[in-house]
């Protein structure tokens, strides 16, 4: 049976406990991170879900310590603030899971069951409940980009499904696609310079889409595997820096242009406009990025815009 360290001191505890439970999963639960780095000592546990902010110390020093001392040990944080507002200490500390309040059942049970169990990682259908319908489109060829794109939206819309802010969808999955075909293929150079470049032989990169009855959803994968949580991290932290630097400059007048770049504009606006998301990555292997939209949009800024979701199979 696979067992759960639940570190709450809040209201959503006991839920949270409660549906781990009716899961089947055996669950443990404390308020503290002294008391749980006493749990951890005595039993053996496959996940560690946390509040950031515990009473009388905080979830960083826990994670320090499950690092330094369970280095396999995988670990949710969680957080009814903004992660903006503490992105700095996320960064430093390298962590890649951390959910906002309140958090919707499916996102932390597959989140959960994934970290814990690193099977079935990869593809739509493992994200997408009630999966009718997918598509593929194979891109080989950095001028493919647009169009693909393009034709991806019209066929979403041919489903009969709204798509919203088409431009702001559009110009994410230009971005993370032509991410996909530069900086995985070692063309970072060419990109800067804003050059074509046709990938090798057998090589490509594919987006995939898929529909449910209550969800639409896009895949970017690259079969290189590049990317790592650091870089999700160090890209994510760099897009928060420069938007601190534009604000000061709206106030002082300061010319920022050399300090502003396009670096991270893509990561970024998955945060900003997907609903649930994933980066998934095995080394030198694959790398995923899902994006799941409800037809029907909930009004759950917050929870969504803050969350951050990498599961990394090293």
């Amino acid at each position: 049976m696979r067992s759960i360290l639940i570190v709450d001191f809040s209201v959503y505890r006991e839920g949270m406990v409660k549906m781990f439970q009716d899961l089947g999963y055996r669950t443990d639960h404390c308020e503290s991170a002294y008391d749980a780095m006493a749990k951890l000592k005595s039993f053996d546990y496959d996940l560690v879900v946390s509040e950031v902010e515990l009473p009388g110390d905080n979830a960083f020093d826990l994670y320090n310590y499950i690092r330094a001392n369970y280095p396999f040990l995988p670990t949710i944080m969680t957080t009814d603030k903004r992660i903006d507002t503490f992105f700095d200490r996320i960064f430093k500390e390298g962590i890649g899971n951390v959910l906002c309040k309140p958090i919707r059942r499916e996102v932390i049970v597959t989140l959960a069951d994934k970290l814990i169990t690193r099977n079935n990682i990869f593809g739509l259908a493992n994200y997408l409940q009630g999966l009718k319908e997918t598509k593929r489109v194979r891109i080989t060829k950095s001028r493919q980009i647009q169009g693909a794109i393009g034709k991806i939206l019209e066929e979403i819309e041919r489903w009969g499904l709204p798509v919203v802010n088409r431009m702001s969808l559009s110009l994410m999955l230009n971005e993370l696609a032509i991410n996909a075909v530069y900086h995985s293929h070692g063309f970072t150079r060419e990109k800067e310079d804003r050059l074509p470049v046709e990938l090798r032989e057998g090589e490509s990169v594919d987006i995939f889409f898929a529909r449910s009855d209550t969800q639409y959803a896009f895949s970017i994968n690259d079969y290189k595997g590049m990317l790592t949580t650091e870089r999700i991290l160090a890209s994510i932290n760099g897009v928060l820096e420069q938007e601190q630097i534009i604000n000061q400059a709206a106030e002082t007048g300061e010319d920022v242009t050399d300090f502003v770049s396009e670096t991270g504009r893509g990561i970024d606006l998955v945060r900003k406009l997907a609903g649930d998301y994933y980066f998934i990555i095995k080394k030198d292997v694959r790398t995923e990025i899902i994006l799941i939209f409800d037809i029907t949009p909930l009004r759950d800024d917050v929870g969504r815009y803050s969350s951050l979701r990498i599961i990394e199979d090293r």
